[in-house]
């Protein structure tokens, strides 16, 4: 149903003589005023939404809520057995603070796992386990993308559904704070991350939808956060919820001990969503724990089955025996020698930053490479076979189908999942930091029997 029904919007479109250059330049538009921006750039380049089954949804969150639920059973390992963080490369002052009780029990209450679907192939690439982006953009792309009759006729066509990962966020966060302790019905949260960053749009829609719904909220930088008397304030806003969007790294480069919010912290005097503990999980060498079968977290039948379909092999480098398929392998040797099939990856960095694919890469290049991973902190992994998908680009002038690769990222809530971000790319590096752009999301339930 799916291949037809993407067949049948493509139809609508090129039958569609509305699709003039007005009305392109006015998506571009509607985009800017809603805050559907990376920066200055609009982050729609399509005109059609990506689409999936009910029963493709289905399966990408179940395997997603699956490997959620073997992460959070990484994170009781590690809070067991703090050494274990030094296997996916935390520093000694990101551990110290992993191990502090956050005073509620999920280590990661709003995460995303990248993938990409195929069929009924789900495959993860990385989890988000700090507060990722973007949380915003499907409704808002959904709700311009109406401005086209294309999708207005598709949808009198095919019963469409969609998610407000928004509404779940704050949810979440609400339910975080009461089982934190919180007392007040509506707390005072705090958006905290550097100011001037392109993300900022973002902030400033979430902000809005929060105090909408009874629950103050300020938009601030680290450094503009007080802490004195058992307090976080921020000018004469009291802060009980950090929202915290700071990757926790850059945070503890720029920060001492000292820091108000660090300080608040380790009191136990701000609920901090996602707390520390979220950290050793969002190292991508965490990767390495859930594929190696020679560790035991005790995962379930189905998270062991969920881990086995969609997560690729995945090893920290350097130079070491590890096991490949039930075999020991001497790692060095074996990543050099099978560049077609993998691929490097920085172990903690975002925005696709270090990123090198054996597949488009030579000898020399690759070497180089392992040679970077070594001195830096790396991680190797399986590389996925992508395929593109042709989706209808545009501009303020015009349009036209062309080959993408796309992936489709869900968001989870306290380990539920609500929703996907999806971003297109002509490069088979698919992520908007480094130029590319995104579209809206809806699960086709049914067609509509006239």
């Amino acid at each position: 149903m799916r291949d037809e029904a993407i067949a049948e919007y493509h139809r609508l479109l090129e039958a569609d003589e509305s699709l003039t250059p007005e009305l392109l330049a006015r998506l571009k538009a509607l985009m800017r005023a809603a805050g559907m921006l990376y920066g200055e750039r609009e982050i729609g380049v399509a005109l059609r939404p990506h689409l999936l089954t009910r029963a493709q949804y289905a399966r990408l969150a179940r395997s997603s809520e699956l490997v959620a639920s073997a992460f959070e059973k990484l994170a009781a390992a590690f809070a067991a057995e703090p050494s274990l963080m030094d296997e996916v490369g935390m520093t000694g002052r990101e551990r110290s603070y992993a191990e502090l009780d956050p005073g509620y029990a999920y280590p990661a209450v709003t995460t995303r796992l990248d993938a990409f679907v195929h069929h009924d192939e789900v495959r993860f690439v990385e989890y988000n386990a700090e507060n990722p982006s973007s949380l915003t953009d499907q409704s808002g792309l959904n709700q311009i993308m109406f401005e086209v009759p294309a999708l207005a006729r598709f949808g009198e066509r095919y019963r469409l559904r969609q998610f407000d990962p928004a509404a779940a966020l704050l949810a979440s966060l609400l339910e975080t704070f009461r089982e934190w302790g919180g007392t007040r019905e509506a707390p005072h949260v705090a958006v905290v991350d550097w100011a001037n960053l392109p993300t900022a749009h973002e902030f400033a829609l979430l902000r809005n939808h929060f105090v909408s719904r009874g629950v103050p909220t300020v938009i601030c930088a680290p450094d503009e956060l007080e802490y004195s008397g058992g307090r976080l304030r921020r000018g004469d806003f009291r802060v009980d919820l950090v929202y915290k969007r700071v990757i926790m790294h850059e945070l503890l480069a720029r920060c001492d001990d000292s820091h108000p919010l660090l300080r608040a912290y380790r009191d136990g005097r701000v609920c901090l969503v996602n707390s520390f503990r979220c950290k050793p999980l969002h190292k991508k060498a965490a990767f390495e724990l859930l594929t190696d079968d020679g560790r035991d977290f005790r995962f379930a039948p189905a998270e062991r089955e969920a881990i086995r379909a969609c997560v690729p092999w995945t090893r920290r480098v350097s130079e070491r025996r590890t096991t490949r398929d039930g075999r020991a392998v001497d790692l060095l040797p074996y990543v050099r020698a099978n560049r077609g099939s993998l691929v490097l990856k920085p172990n903690d960095d975002y925005g696709g930053h270090g990123l090198v694919l054996g597949p488009r890469a030579n000898e020399s290049e690759w070497d180089d490479a392992v040679a970077v991973a070594l001195q830096a902190d790396y991680v190797v992994q399986d590389a996925l076979e992508l395929r593109r998908e042709e989706f209808p680009v545009f501009d303020e002038r015009r349009w036209a189908l062309r080959p993408m690769y796309v992936d489709t990222n869900p968001f989870l809530f306290r380990g539920r999942v609500e929703g996907a971000m999806v971003r297109l790319s002509g490069s088979p590096v698919v992520n908007v930091t480094s130029g590319g752009g995104e579209t809206g999301f809806f699960v086709i339930e049914e067609r509509i029997t006239n």
